[in-house]
């Protein structure tokens, strides 16, 4: 079984379900047009449980922690490249008998996953949204201090271990947090420190991290088949507004963008609002 501990955000909506190798985690709430919400690298279902209570009316809600993160396990961290994990993504929907995705949003590094999705599909969705995304290369002092350990040595078992082992005594996640431009409660820190004390977990973010490929996806992003919409964090410490305006200039000309107070995570500080752009696109 691949299920969080009783008092996870929404645990009632909880499943666990088998696809090959991987054990997911997935939460599932709601009926009609399936909406389809990617975290982001070193996040989980749980950063959308803020957003989910006012899209159940809306659709069917499939929150799932990709390979390699929060609760779903077995992955393989070689196989957390974005056409990998679509694929993934795709066999988990028809194991649940669901159909294709009305909507998929994601963040962070989960749109530029949800773009891999609608290039990939056989039927793309009807809309893709990305709050605060991925797409652009992370800021200096990410490169200086961060870009170490997004390495075949840093992403192996013995020192993702000592990651986690460190991540709480030494106040590592906390800058992270904090270095997000998002300022986010006590609760929801708890939550990211649980997360990043499991080994498995601080592995696949790196491993997704590592896997990201801007340079293929990119290219291929103005003939989307479908609308794009994004939202920007106007204090996002991670993905600069004014870079990441010109990419979506140069390779998603079409596409909506707005850009809200908040950092990198505004989509958990500003969940209704996050929920309601989403159902417009509906």
């Amino acid at each position: 079984m691949s299920l969080p501990p009783p008092d996870w955000p929404l645990r009632e909506f909880s499943r666990s379900v088998r696809t090959g190798e991987v054990d997911w985690h997935v939460q599932v709430a709601g009926r009609g047009p399936v909406i389809l919400l990617l975290h982001g690298s070193g996040g989980s279902s749980h950063s959308f449980a803020g957003m989910l209570p006012h899209l159940v009316a809306h659709g069917t809600i499939v929150a799932p922690d990709l390979p390699g993160h929060g609760f779903t396990t077995g992955a393989r961290f070689d196989a957390l490249t974005l056409p990998r994990l679509r694929e993934a993504i795709a066999s988990l929907l028809q194991a649940l008998e669901l159909p294709r995705p009305a909507l998929v949003a994601g963040h962070s590094a989960g749109a530029a996953l949800a773009l891999r999705w609608a290039l990939d599909a056989p039927r793309p969705p009807k809309a893709v949204l990305g709050f605060a995304p991925s797409l652009v290369p992370p800021p200096a002092y990410y490169m200086q201090w961060m870009a170490p350990l997004v390495h075949p040595f840093a992403t192996s078992a013995p020192v993702t271990s000592m990651l986690a082992w460190a991540v709480g005594p030494t106040g590592m996640l906390d800058w992270l947090l904090d270095s997000t431009g998002s300022k986010l409660p006590e609760a929801e820190r708890r939550l990211y420190r649980t997360l990043f004390a499991q080994p498995t977990h601080v592995r696949g973010a790196m491993s997704f991290m590592a896997a990201a490929d801007l340079p293929s996806l990119l290219p291929g992003c103005a003939a989307l088949p479908c609308p794009t919409a994004f939202v920007l964090g106007r204090e996002d410490g991670w993905i600069r507004e004014r870079p990441l305006r010109r990419v979506l200039q140069r390779h998603l000309p079409q596409a909506e963008v707005q850009t809200w107070p908040g950092g990198h995570l505004l989509h958990e500080q500003s969940p209704e609002r996050a929920a309601q752009r989403l159902i417009e696109l509906l």
